[in-house]
């Protein structure tokens, strides 16, 4: 895809001759222009911002407008997108002109060609190597989806259990999670820290080769047997980078990354300048440029993966890896590497021994960005807590990496929790903004004492739905987006716009939500509250929503089509886009029919809107107002063909 030497864009206005600039091209057209551009195969429509300083993009008020951050799934667009974004180009063009229109024409080969129009001059600057170059990720190549084509959804030990995890709470909390949530999506069980050595400890606790027989005393492989009798998966922490047994380091000086003296970086409490400990991963590190590194490496993974079975690792510490090797390089087997070269020596082993059917989480926490191309997860930030400042650790990790979630890998903000005494409103809040950034989602509380109200909302956000970033930059996690607005588009079923307004202070507030803000058409709305399933009052889509402190409300946006409509459904946040498999309306008939994915044992809702002159004819359909449902219940997970007739009125 060459953007520079020829111009992208194909106007249908014979006579208009675009101008080469020296960053793209300017199409001089005070009347605006209506053209296509074509031959982007995994082309997306996203907004970029290139400068902080131009603020022409803001509407001129003295009123500090809403943080808004669009995510789509589909084709979805809007009015406040100004980019093309090709992952495996790494190539964005960037569009400035008035009413800027971009509309993703799906082609029979499964790319995208993409309608622009306009209503003045355009001008296209283009961005080769976007990631790499100008976000500074060097190291970034595009995701591979083949095997994983959604983000990982399942459960973790860590942050309930701690280093307490054993045995029996893991097979505890499995047959809980393989009677409650694996029907709706949810996969996975990872045992986390406690598992191995003496099963307590840091850094001194990290001999990979020895289970914890007090805590798991039928050993490892049998726990992830146990897993999938379940019908689940097995996914299993670790730092294989990092040793704590002294007499494998004595023994092997070969295998280790040692200071001059012959010790090593990790044998006591050394804080360096960029204020990281190396002695938490591990006393002694592998050196990952040695043959004797390769092997060990080898060796652990194909214990841990085709041994005992686990398909899942999450790998951790690995942030220090790069440093480590960097600081020591001379002291290295191959002092030519640096330290990022080293790292992904290292990784490279770890998923060429996995092969590509299982999933690797790389922990980098903000640091060891070279693993791009080698992890399909990477975890983006901190530790969680079960606080409000603990789970906001999840939400400025998420601000930072979430225009790299789907682009490059999974992002992994860490767990979501919901069990007490976390207030639920708070509860609500962590689900919903998983749920609704489409990130890589595990639960992490001692599943089977949760109560109702609480395993509804993970109800409700399982499986992870197919959420791509339309923010092609990185968010400000100081300035906290009070709105996410997932837009979703999916040919024949329709449109629409699930919109969470989150409110991230200490008092109550109330926001205004409008079409305009949210990149819309100023035309009539139907708005529903989607936690609660009712009808909310709208003038053309103005919505006044009171919020609670440290809460979110969540809203649809469906077009108003002036007849009976489908408006979403109760099986997931997202209303509708992955139950719903087909959406009809027959004019003469006045049936409204579709097809839907249902989950065994769980009531589906239906949800319709009824104008005025309208009615539904059977009873089934219980009538609040403008609002009509229907709840379907079946015994098993199944899809279901169902339709509603209805009748005008007199």
């Amino acid at each position: 895809m060459n953007m520079i030497s020829k111009s992208p864009l194909v106007t249908k206005n014979s006579k208009l001759t675009p101008n080469k600039t020296q960053t793209g091209w300017h199409y001089n057209c005070p009347e605006g222009l209506l053209g296509v551009i074509d031959n982007i195969k995994d082309g997306i429509v996203c907004r970029i911002k290139l400068q902080n300083h131009d603020k022409s993009a803001l509407p001129p008020s003295d009123v500090k407008p809403l943080e808004v951050v669009q995510l789509g799934i589909g084709a979805a667009t809007g009015s406040l997108c100004n980019a093309i974004f090709s992952p495996s180009e790494d190539t964005a063009l960037v569009m400035k002109a008035d009413g800027l229109m971009i509309t993703p024409k799906p082609n029979s080969d499964g790319g995208n060609s993409f309608e622009i129009s306009c209503q003045g001059p355009l001008t296209i600057t283009v961005i080769e190597r976007y990631v790499s170059v100008h976000c500074g990720y060097p190291w970034y190549a595009p995701m591979d989806k083949t095997v994983f084509k959604r983000p990982l959804a399942g459960w973790c030990s860590w942050y309930y259990y701690y280093l307490t995890i054993t045995e029996e709470e893991v097979q505890k909390n499995t047959d809980w999670l393989a009677a409650n949530l694996k029907q709706f999506g949810c996969e996975w069980v990872q045992i986390d820290d406690g598992w191995q050595g003496r099963g307590e400890g840091l850094g001194d606790n990290r001999d990979w080769f020895t289970t914890c027989e007090g805590d798991f005393p039928s050993g490892m492989k049998a726990a992830a047997d146990y897993i999938k009798s379940r019908g689940l998966k097995p996914g299993i922490w670790c730092i294989p980078f990092t040793q704590s047994d002294e007499a494998l380091f004595n023994k092997k000086p070969e295998l280790f990354v040692r200071r001059d003296d012959g010790t090593s970086p990790g044998a006591e409490l050394d804080r360096y300048p960029d204020d990281l400990v190396y002695q938490w991963p591990g006393l002694y590190h592998i050196d990952n440029t040695s043959k004797e590194g390769h092997e060990y490496l080898e060796k652990l993974i194909h214990m841990l993966c085709n041994q005992w079975g686990y398909d899942y690792l999450k790998i951790d510490g690995t942030s220090v890896c790069s440093i480590v090797h960097n600081h020591y390089r001379k002291n290295l087997a191959d002092p030519s590497l640096d330290g990022d070269r080293a790292y992904r020596a290292g990784l490279e082993v770890i998923k060429n021994t996995m092969g590509p059917e299982r999933y690797l989480l790389n922990c980098v926490c903000g640091c060891g960005w070279a693993g791009f191309g080698l992890s399909q997860g990477m975890r983006t930030g901190g530790d969680v807590e079960l606080s409000w400042e603990g789970l906001l650790n999840g939400i400025s990790c998420t601000l930072d990496a979430l225009f790299l979630n789907t682009i490059a890998f999974y992002t992994d903000p860490d767990v979501v929790c919901v069990r007490e005494p976390l207030p639920f409103e708070q509860a609500q809040l962590w689900a919903t903004f998983i749920g609704i950034t489409g990130q890589m989602l595990l639960s992490s509380d001692k599943m089977y004492e949760l109560p109702e109200s609480r395993v509804e909302l993970l109800r409700r956000i399982y499986p992870v739905a197919d959420i791509r970033p339309m923010e092609l930059y990185a968010l400000d996690p100081n300035k906290m987006p009070q709105v996410f607005d997932l837009k979703i588009d999916i040919p024949h079923i329709g449109k629409w716009d699930v919109v969470a307004v989150f409110n991230w202070e200490d008092e109550d507030a109330e926001y205004v939500i409008t079409p305009e803000i949210l990149g819309l058409a100023s035309e009539e709305w139907i708005c529903t509250d989607v936690w609660g399933g009712y009808l909310l009052d709208n003038e053309k889509g103005r919505v006044n929503l009171q919020v609670g402190a440290k809460s979110c409300r969540v809203v649809g946006y469906w077009p108003n089509l002036g007849r009976p409509q489908f408006i979403g459904t109760n099986r997931h946040l997202t209303q509708g886009s992955d139950d719903v498999s087909a959406l009809s309306w027959d004019g003469d008939s006045l049936i409204l029919s579709g097809c839907s994915q249902v989950v065994g044992g769980d009531p589906y809702k239906i949800r319709v809107y009824v104008p005025s002159g309208f009615a539904p004819c059977s009873k089934e359909v219980n009538m609040v107002g403008n609002l009509g449902e229907m709840v379907i219940v079946k015994d098993s997970n199944t899809a279901v063909e169902w339709s509603i007739k209805f009748k005008r009125l007199a």
